[in-house]
């Protein structure tokens, strides 16, 4: 089987390759260029593969904010150019990587018929994307599954998300500062997301469908940083930051029965052994 990963230098991308680089060929390893899913042209040289697993896009919610036209063009545009590289290729399988597009939840856990409720141009651009991915597989036959992750998170993640920035304030200033509201998480852990997309590959389902992906648990900021102290046998002193958030999620937790119904998936590292990976790694 060969496949074609987009986003292939990001942290899931990255981890991605890694870790199925002897199972399956990646259809990157030969494209001297890295791929932009902006360049049509450069999508043409690829050819014809198997399946493609859609990872690019812009994530930084605070940037979309910022910046709403750069996220919206990247993320849209970009996944509009994947869809139609698959129909021009007659490809019939990709696994769209969307995100959380819940918003404050109505009721937890969540699940797939959730109201959506996407709380920046970040997370808006993800459910346009959702859209023409099931438009696309309506009106051309291709089969295309949604994975909306809550938290994933393992070694090398990007410095600005959570886990990494506390890592960072941990080896900088020897102190957390968390939100007054001290937010709550559902972490998964990156090996766990892996072993997903490999299942999805082997056994596609017809037709669009969407999942929700997340250990099933959510956990406090302030079990996080205990947690990391108590690996590393130290003491984190934690500060409240006392701005307000008013648009902050407090608490997340993905119902994942769906997930595991159709493909016999369910997460395997607690959150405890994630972090010592994590760290270690």
């Amino acid at each position: 089987m060969e496949i074609l990963v987009t986003g292939e230098k990001g942290f899931v991308g990255t981890h991605l390759i890694k870790q199925y680089s002897n199972r399956i060929k990646i259809a990157n390893e030969n494209f001297a260029e890295r791929l932009n899913i902006l360049d049509t042209e450069n999508l043409k040289k690829i050819g014809k593969v198997d399946a493609v697993v859609h990872l690019a896009s812009r994530t930084s919610i605070p940037n979309s904010i910022r910046n709403p036209s750069e996220t919206y063009y990247s993320n849209i545009i970009g996944t509009l150019n994947i869809l139609e590289y698959l129909r021009n290729f007659e490809i019939d399988r990709i696994i769209n990587i969307s995100t959380y597009v819940y918003g404050s939840p109505v009721y937890l856990p969540i699940d797939e018929n959730h109201p959506i409720n996407p709380h920046s141009p970040y997370n808006k651009s993800k459910v346009i994307s959702e859209d023409l991915c099931e438009y696309y597989s309506k009106d051309y036959n291709i089969n295309v599954v949604t994975l909306r992750p809550f938290y994933i998170y393992g070694s090398n993640g990007n410095p600005n998300f959570l886990i990494p920035s506390i890592l960072r304030q941990i080896t900088e200033k020897q102190v957390v500062t968390i939100s007054r509201e001290n937010t709550k998480r559902d972490f998964l852990f990156i090996d766990d997301f892996l072993e997903l997309i490999g299942i999805i590959l082997n056994n596609f389902p017809t037709g669009y469908n969407v999942f929700n992906v997340g250990y099933g648990q959510s956990h406090s900021i302030e079990e996080i940083v205990n947690m990391i102290a108590e690996i590393n046998n130290i003491k984190i002193p934690i500060e409240i930051d006392k701005l307000l958030r008013p648009n902050d999620i407090t608490e997340m937790i993905a119902d994942i029965t769906k997930v595991n119904k159709f493909f016999g998936w369910s997460p395997k590292t607690d959150l405890r052994t994630g972090l010592e990976k994590t760290i270690l790694n």
